[in-house]
């Protein structure tokens, strides 16, 4: 394992400590606060990130060829912001009640999760990132159902285990993505 420079470590500790700083805020805000910062957030993470920026606007063109100019740049734009809201509405997961949680989620054809479960063997969701998948888990163990959740072993590892500690705190089982998830 190589040695990490301090400033890496550096760089490592800020982030973990502004998720953190973040997670706090979203928490404590009211609703309607917290999803006027995400906007404001996701604007500033489009300009402060340009690597990330460019990285967006690469997909979006592969996606959508055709768009130009200024339609590409919202969509960018957007994107940012989705992001901001993902994170805003997750930090907030653990503050909110159960009733609030159900109050605000949907479910379309839920017999099939039920009907699967039935046969004991359990179910496996694949859900792609279209949205706070948290809130999906969150939902499912406040009805009374155990989850494991496979997620991407983010670095540095302190913000894997931040993200992971705030899944268990929703009620989540996590295994990071790798040789020994499916041990």
């Amino acid at each position: 394992m190589t040695e990490r420079s301090a400033r890496d470590r550096a760089t490592d500790a800020a982030t973990v400590s502004a998720y953190r700083m973040g997670s706090l805020a979203a928490r404590l805000m009211p609703g309607p606060v917290a999803a006027m910062a995400a906007t404001s957030l996701g604007f500033g993470a489009s300009f402060a990130n340009a690597e990330r920026r460019e990285m967006i606007e690469r997909h979006i063109r592969r996606v959508n060829p055709n768009l130009r100019g200024a339609s590409v740049r919202v969509a960018v734009q957007q994107a940012f912001d989705s992001y901001a809201r993902y994170y805003v509405e997750s930090f907030r997961l653990p503050s909110l009640s159960k009733r609030t949680v159900d109050r605000a989620f949907s479910v379309d054809g839920f017999h099939h999760i039920t009907d699967a479960l039935e046969l004991g063997n359990g179910c496996i969701f694949a859900l792609p990132h279209l949205g706070g998948w948290e809130w999906a888990g969150r939902w499912m163990t406040d009805q009374g159902y155990r989850l494991t959740v496979v997620v991407e072993a983010l670095e540095p590892p302190e913000l894997f285990q931040w993200f992971a500690d705030l899944r268990k705190e929703l009620g989540m089982t996590v295994v990071p993505t790798g040789p020994q998830a499916g041990a």
